[in-house]
């Protein structure tokens, strides 16, 4: 099966001037302004195949809306090279624009002063929708997303949650191949979040649709993505499962010690790698103080608790345990945190 989205080598500078402080700042940024380089995007490649849906994450600033321009055509890439369905987007002829669709959950795409359903008839228009199936497919959408008695409504008057899905309609009366979602849950209630979400994995479920979604919140990428992308400053860190990310089935146990017992005692003591034993800090963010003295987390598959825990009081006195999974949020924090 050929990828629907192959991307090679791609990078993407951008150019802005110096401003110094003062008027004589400003007198030279009129007159001999000096620039400065930032590169938004450093040497990214990836493919992507048919009915998948991504999660694109990444740390404000990290490329993730500028790599998400560059597939959907808006701006060049400065090197490299990306195709999207064999296209190349920046060419934005008019098959590529029928076949994509990009979503941005900060703008608004659709007429504010009409009702939802003038809005759509315009975008029917300039598709060139059969209006039977235009017809068919705005009845299919607005049931999904639960908007059939707002159609009539002027889009200004609705509330972010109900603007969001009428936006989502406008963006697939076309039945485009290829999807591009930039934060679309932001802003919204947990209820409407939710709703979006459903909509989102059944249309990918019946359609085949591939989607590519960006987002700060780990729950949209946990339950709909089964493939996460992460950019760091540019750079493509990490591409695989979110599983992969957290560990699947490894939940870590947090034991309290009375006694003085070294990192390697405990991994040789339990059977695990000595890099899964971690020592709480006095003074720590998670132990305060002498709180932390003998406190231990260790990293383990579920089913290694129990043995593991006999095998701890058998040799040493456990004044408190706990059991906790690893949270996305928490490992996507960590890969943030560290200097690429």
């Amino acid at each position: 099966m050929n990828p629907v989205i192959e991307v090679k080598n791609v990078r993407r500078s951008f150019r802005s001037p110096k401003k110094k402080e003062g008027l004589a700042g400003a007198w030279k940024l009129l007159f001999s302004p000096e620039y400065q380089d930032h590169e938004a995007l450093k040497g990214v490649s990836l493919s992507i195949e048919p009915g998948a849906f991504i999660g694109l994450i990444g740390a404000n600033g990290a490329g993730k809306t500028t790599l998400l321009k560059i597939l959907s055509g808006l701006i060049p890439p400065t090197s490299g090279e990306a195709r999207v369905l064999g296209l190349e987007p920046f060419k934005r002829t008019l098959d590529f624009r029928r076949k994509i669709s990009l979503v941005m959950g900060q703008k608004a795409q659709l007429w504010w002063d009409l009702p939802a359903v003038d809005a759509f008839d315009l975008i029917r228009a300039i598709y060139e929708i059969p209006v039977p199936l235009y017809k068919e497919r705005l009845q299919t959408l607005s049931e999904l997303l639960d908007v059939t008695k707002l159609l009539n409504t002027q889009i200004r008057r609705l509330s972010l949650g109900e603007r969001m899905k009428m936006e989502l309609i406008g963006a697939l009366l076309h039945w485009p191949n290829v999807i591009f979602l930039d934060e679309p849950t932001i802003g919204l209630d947990v209820v409407a979040a939710q709703k979006l979400r459903e909509f989102l994995r059944e249309f990918n479920r019946r359609e085949k649709a591939t989607i590519i979604l960006t987002s700060h919140n780990m729950e949209d990428i946990e339950r709909l993505c089964s493939r996460v992308l992460i950019l760091r400053a540019g750079e493509l860190i990490y591409d695989g499962p979110p599983g992969k990310l957290t560990g699947d089935g490894v939940v870590e146990l947090r034991v309290r010690l009375k006694e003085t017992v070294e990192i390697a005692q405990l991994a040789t003591l339990v059977g695990i790698p000595e890099a899964s034993v971690r020592k709480a800090e006095a003074g720590g963010a998670e132990e305060e103080g002498d709180a932390a003295l003998g406190v231990f987390h260790l990293s383990m598959a579920k089913e290694r608790i129990v043995p593991s825990l006999q095998k701890l009081m058998s040799a040493y006195t456990v004044i408190d345990m706990g059991v906790s999974e690893q949270s996305l949020e928490g490992v996507i924090q960590k890969l943030f945190a560290e200097k690429p």
